[in-house]
């Protein structure tokens, strides 16, 4: 496919096995907001450094960002990534992989290429030794 597709499937592979091996979600505060609790018990993090609503702060957000949620959107930026890698017509890649249906249009005429929706995936990524910089800027 393309060098940025490419590049995102290897972070989002990475995001992948870091979630896989966490404990197991949904993670969620206990009843004091102060832990984060794994669906086995085992507490994840303990907000005890905090103080008052920025302990309860933080212990939502890691709760909310559990490995089931971390899936979830993995999953959604992988198929975002794919569509871009998808044909009008149907086809067959070079691996064999058919591609129906529609696709994005800035990708498949060629302009502005990376795709601004590609471009936007990297940001997060930019410190990564292997982004592109300015090339890959949204």
């Amino acid at each position: 496919m393309s060098e940025i597709a490419d590049f995102l499937r290897a972070r989002y592979a990475e995001q992948r096995a870091l979630a896989l091996a966490a404990s197991p979600g949904p993670w969620q505060p206990n009843d004091e907001h102060d832990e984060v609790i794994a669906v086995d018990g085992i507490t994840v993090a303990e907000g005890f450094a905090l103080s008052g609503q920025q302990l309860r702060a933080t212990v939502d957000h890691i709760a909310a960002h559990d490995p089931a949620a971390v899936l979830a959107d993995l999953d959604a930026k992988l198929a975002i990534v794919d569509w871009h890698g998808a044909r009008e017509a149907t086809g067959f890649d070079a691996d064999g992989w058919e591609h129906t249906g529609n696709a994005c249009q800035t990708c498949l005429a060629g302009d502005d290429w990376p795709c601004r929706t590609l471009r936007l995936l990297a940001r997060p990524f930019a410190k990564h030794p292997d982004h592109k910089g300015e090339e890959w800027a949204p």
